[in-house]
């Protein structure tokens, strides 16, 4: 089911469920046919649990009915709002191998339970709360690398950026089609990108750092990897990035804190799994898509034309301005457009890397039009780019000439 008809499925059962307003405090009446130990918890478990754990980096578990009720009004509106899980692509205006939308039956389930009641169920089948996965989700990597020290976030630190160099000791070519991330402190690790430095300046910079890590000093290029908790990872079949012998893997960690853990200490030495192609594969190459410096109207359209034909295979977009909309289509060159992606409400607190389905082929001469709606009285908002670029909108581009499909 499309994510709007499933929003307007849900909208329906939470009106005629008891409505938008209704508050978990007094006593409501149970009208739920769902409960939280025979329905609610498997739904809260797969869709929720990677940051809504003990000891994640979400601000409160939703792995207890202890924990998971008194929420129920502000999981009411993020479900309702589309804010949660955080998947921001349109279904139906391209399709993606990594999409995170939550079903329409879903979403139906977790109205019609906090509008009716919010029951528990039978105390003899509550669940038991799982611990935080430490196995890696692509299975085991080619390469097991660890931040060399444990880097301290200290108690009068809310969030900070820190790029940390980390040796893979290759000693010949190879190309990287997957990256998974076990974060040391997942309490703070919001997310991490993953960079391929064949220079030596990162390595300098950490190694001229008194701190494990480094702030400053490095170009960061474009990332092969942006992880988050929860999302679904991709491991590619025939094509990757190029990593060249003797080259430097790394990692920008966004270290934030919430209400929760305001004023506590956390020591992390997060761990970056690496998978390899056992042989050659068509290269990855990618072109950042930069909008005009200056915002001078509410619709900000801009393009990239192709010189050669190439294939796509994602799309990573920024908007460091207050934006309702951001499309993306390609162009041929006959004139007909193709639907590539299609946002509501950007939110530069979940970086995202869109991974097509089907990768798209562009012809010599097609173009890739970027259209941002932006809101009224809309400033540069001060969001930290990925890549380097300071334009207001910046799209990454992931591609190759090859006939290069993910798996």
């Amino acid at each position: 089911m499309p994510r709007r008809t499933g929003w307007i499925v849900g909208l329906i059962a939470g009106v005629l469920l008891g409505g938008l307003g209704s508050s978990t405090s007094g006593h409501t009446p149970i009208a739920s046919r769902f409960t939280y130990n025979e329905h609610l918890f498997p739904v809260f478990e797969r869709q929720c649990g990677s940051c809504h754990i003990d000891g994640g980096v979400a601000p409160m578990s939703l792995l207890t009915y202890q924990e998971a009720f008194p929420w129920t009004q502000s999981i009411r509106e993020e479900v309702l709002g589309l804010r949660m899980p955080p998947w921001k692509a349109e279904d139906g205006f391209g399709e993606f191998l990594n999409g995170h939308v939550l079903p329409a039956h879903e979403l139906d389930m977790i109205l019609e339970w906090s509008s009716g009641g919010y029951p528990q169920g039978p105390r003899d089948q509550s669940p038991t709360p799982p611990s935080p996965s430490e196995t890696w989700a692509l299975g085991a990597p080619s390469l097991d690398l660890t931040l060399s020290e444990p880097f301290l976030i200290d108690a009068g630190t809310s969030e900070v950026i820190r790029y940390f160099s980390v040796s893979t000791e290759l000693d010949i070519d190879r190309w990287v089609t997957g990256i998974d991330v076990l974060p040391g402190s997942r309490a703070v690790v919001r997310h991490v990108s993953v960079y391929i430095d064949d220079t030596g300046q990162a390595s300098a910079a950490d190694a001229a750092d008194p701190s494990p890590g480094f702030d400053t000093g490095f170009d960061a290029g474009s990332p092969i990897a942006v992880w988050w908790p929860g999302q679904d990872l991709i491991k590619l079949d025939s094509a990757g990035y190029a990593l060249p012998a003797g080259a430097d893997l790394v990692a920008r960690v966004v270290y934030k804190k919430t209400w929760i853990t305001e004023g506590q200490a956390f020591t992390d030495q997060t761990r970056i799994g690496v998978h390899l192609a056992d042989e050659a594969v068509d290269t990855i190459t990618h072109t950042v898509v930069n909008s005009p410096d200056q915002v001078t109207t509410r619709e900000l359209r801009f393009s990239y034309t192709i010189n050669d034909s190439v294939t796509l295979l994602g799309l990573l977009p920024e908007v460091a301005v207050a934006a309702s909309e951001l499309q993306v289509e390609g162009i041929l060159p006959d004139g007909s457009r193709e639907p590539l992606l299609l946002i509501r409400e950007p939110d530069p607190d979940w970086p995202t890397r869109y991974w097509f389905d089907s990768p798209h082929a562009l012809p010599s001469g097609s173009a890739i039009e970027v259209t941002a709606t932006l809101r009224g009285g809309a400033d540069q908002q001060a969001v930290p780019s990925l890549f380097s670029s300071t334009a207001p909108v910046r799209l990454l581009v992931d591609y190759t000439t090859g006939a290069a499909a993910a798996n």
